[in-house]
């Protein structure tokens, strides 16, 4: 099996700059593509708390910000990254569901992120955190990294 479309995820936690790092290795053994993805998860207002154009305001400086996050890591890859078919991009909506539907839109070989996020809520302990929902969803191979020095799942 190649993977030459690798999609990875990122939130920017420790997780998901090992899940970078793994992907660019992947992309790069098997001359493949890499698109990293930042998902900006938008959280419900209550109507009236701001005005539209504040929550347009808001919404640009996430993008912005989010977007300039994503060019400081690929910057720090650097010159791992160098002449490799590297693509980011921004959206928003619930993580996995933009994650597997990018996926599947661009056909990617194998989906990249990591193990825990930025942010868990009590709902994603219940429901299933991203990366859990991705591997179960996804109509490719997922890889799961860890981050360094992470004791999930180890027992004593």
């Amino acid at each position: 099996m190649t993977f030459k479309r690798v999609l990875c995820a990122v939130d920017f936690s420790p997780g998901s700059q090992q899940a970078f790092r793994i992907a660019v290795d992947v992309a790069r053994s098997y001359a493949g593509s890499l698109r990293l993805i930042h998902v900006i998860e938008a959280q419900p207002v209550v109507s009236g708390w701001l005005s539209n154009d504040a929550m347009g305001k808001m919404t640009i400086e996430f993008q912005e910000k989010a977007a300039a996050a994503m060019e400081a890591l690929v910057l720090s890859a650097s010159p791992s990254v160098d002449g490799l078919s590297l693509t980011t991009e921004v959206v928003t909506g619930r993580a996995f569901v933009e994650i597997v539907r990018r996926a599947r839109e661009w056909n990617a070989d194998l989906i990249v992120l990591g193990a825990i996020g930025a942010a868990t809520s009590l709902g994603e302990a219940i429901l299933g955190g991203t990366a859990d929902r991705v591997m179960k969803q996804a109509g490719c191979s997922v890889l799961i990294a860890r981050s360094p020095g992470s004791d999930i799942g180890q027992h004593s």
